[in-house]
């Protein structure tokens, strides 16, 4: 067949069928192609496997090894690719503001701010609340509303933009709830004010609980936290056995024991617990029997805000304190001393020296007034103590390592965080969240070398090297260490890095200048005051810049 013929019958279109029902297939070369990609699938499919969301997601992470469900609230799934979808929202948002390593905060009000709005609704409907097709017809009629009035000031500016942009009001008007959330949305939030709502109409405000709200106490308290009482047992140990410990002869017999980790001397939440309780047991003993509060208070109370000054707080109303400690102090009479309470700081002693009513001086003409904020702030804590019982009340169990982990980090269980980090960051070598909130507990737990492994790791991994704080700190640590000029390195990245005219960039060149300052890096310290300079010309010019500078300069 010569190459003319070939190219006829490779490029005209195959028919099929008879007389006039003939069906046009595709020519021959196309159905070779099609052939050829539909092998390369099949091929591709059975020797990696599905495509994974490692790409697609951002984060770059290996689903594989992640669950299906991150955390279940009374047995129902909170899903993966549920709290990724919020979760990217709100990274979005912040990504001006914090650096890709300050995650935390963002992920875990994340998994709790979906923990909540569940609640809410599981609540809502125990309550049968209901909510109508009316209901969600007045909702987007009354938002329809409110952005007009946003928009517009008045009539004549409305009636202006609508001549320029040749619509009618009620084209607007549909316009404008197009862009509303949709119904299943409206729905959820006008069934949490209804809750909130029914929550609130069991409040009331008295004459005689009205006065209530303006009266003091004054009083001095005694703090102690379990996280400290390894701390301070080693203080003690140390400040009566020093003298012993160095007359003590070496015994040849003896071998010496190995160095522990802090985090694996740590000692367990319940025997911290324990022992705090006991202190402050015996505190409370000593303070019946006559010993002065205030001086154990300075000597024994963790709360450095008022412990130098024997534990006083001054004068203070209802709701300024958390709900346990306030009970106990308002229930206590001048000159008594409470019994323990405890509250999520940890183990208080209340002494109350005094009380008083301070009611302003036009309170029988305001009354009324003074009653709608009282009534007003009841309501709000009622709706905070009713929050707070639902999540007190509820199974929740936080399946994902990570999100775990910063669980029991904030209920300062530091080691079991520890070992649920390590396997976060295992099972996505690409998160670079994790690996920074690890190194950082490493460097705090004296493991200085794995700490600048995980740092090394992250500023040369593909979504850490963007990074001005992982590099800056790394800087840090190196400098500790005395490698210098790797530090002097680790710094120039992360000042290439932070480049946008914004406030975090700008912080992070005054920090790299004071670095550069101490390391006598002369010619650094000039490139990152022209950087400066550029900034704050840039902000006198637009007034923008993420904010003003935070942090002063010191400089003539």
């Amino acid at each position: 067949m010569s190459i003319m013929r070939m190219r006829k019958f490779f490029g005209r279109p195959i028919k099929v069928g008879k007389g006039k029902r003939r069906l046009q297939l595709l020519t021959p070369a196309m159905m070779i192609f099609v052939l050829i990609i539909i092998a390369l699938l099949i091929g591709t499919y059975f020797s990696f496997g599905p495509p994974s969301r490692a790409a697609s997601d951002g984060r770059g992470q290996a689903t594989q090894k992640l669950t299906r469900v991150v955390a279940t609230i009374n047995s129902k799934p909170i899903l993966r690719q549920d709290y990724y979808m919020e979760l990217s929202l709100a990274e979005k948002r912040f990504a001006q503001q914090l650096d890709p390593t300050q995650m935390r905060f963002v992920r875990t009000s994340v998994l709790q701010g979906m923990i909540g709005r569940r609640l809410e609704q599981e609540a809502a409907k125990r309550e049968r609340i209901k909510i109508t097709k009316n209901d969600i017809r007045a909702e987007k009629d009354r938002m329809v509303e409110e952005e007009l009035q946003r928009r517009f000031p008045d009539k004549k500016a409305m009636r202006d933009y609508l001549q320029r942009k040749r619509l009618s009001l009620d084209e607007l008007r549909a316009n404008i709830r197009k862009a509303l959330p949709d119904d299943d949305a409206l729905k959820g939030n006008l069934q949490l004010a209804k809750l909130k709502e029914k929550v609130a109409s069991a409040v009331t405000m008295s004459d005689e609980q009205l006065k209530e709200t303006f009266t003091e106490v004054k009083a001095r308290h005694i703090l102690i936290t379990p996280t400290t009482m390894t701390e301070e047992e080693d203080d003690a140990e140390n400040s009566q056995g020093q003298d012993a410990e160095a007359d003590k002869p070496d015994e040849a017999g003896d071998k010496a024991e190995e160095p522990k980790s802090d985090v694996e001397e740590k000692l367990s939440e319940e025997q911290a617990k324990q022992e705090a309780k006991e202190l402050a047991e015996k505190l409370l003993k000593d303070i019946k029997a006559g010993a002065d509060f205030a001086e154990l208070a300075k000597r024994h109370s963790d709360d450095d805000s008022n412990a130098a000054q024997g534990g006083d707080l001054g004068w203070f109303r209802k709701g300024q304190m958390v709900p346990e400690f306030e009970k106990a102090a308002f229930e206590t009479k001048p000159g008594e001393v409470s019994d323990i309470v405890e509250t999520s700081f940890g183990y208080h002693i209340i002494k109350v020296e005094d009380r008083r009513e301070e009611m302003p001086e036009d309170f029988e003409k305001e009354q009324e007034m003074y009653r709608e904020q009282a009534l007003g702030q009841a309501k709000y804590r009622a709706w905070q103590e009713y929050a707070t019982q639902l999540h007190d009340q509820a199974d929740i169990e936080v399946i994902d390592p990570e999100l775990k982990a910063y669980q029991l980090l904030d209920e300062d269980k530091v080691a079991e965080g520890v070992t649920y980090l390590t396997q976060a960051v295992a099972n996505d070598p690409h998160n670079i969240v994790a690996a920074y909130e690890l190194a950082e507990i490493c460097y705090e737990t004296g493991q200085q070398d794995k700490a600048i492994e995980l740092l090394e790791s992250i500023t040369t991994s593909e979504f850490g090297a963007t990074s001005p704080r992982a590099h800056m700190r790394l800087g840090e640590l190196l400098v500790s260490k005395g490698e210098q000029e790797k530090a002097v390195n680790s710094f120039k990245s992360a000042s290439d890095w932070a480049r946008s005219y914004i406030e975090k960039d700008y912080r992070t060149h005054v920090q790299l200048q004071q670095q550069f300052e101490e390391l006598k890096k002369d010619d650094l310290v000039a490139k990152e005051q022209e950087w400066i300079d550029a900034y704050l010309e840039h902000v006198r010019e637009t007034g923008m810049g993420g904010g003003m500078p935070f942090m002063p300069l010191d400089r003539p």
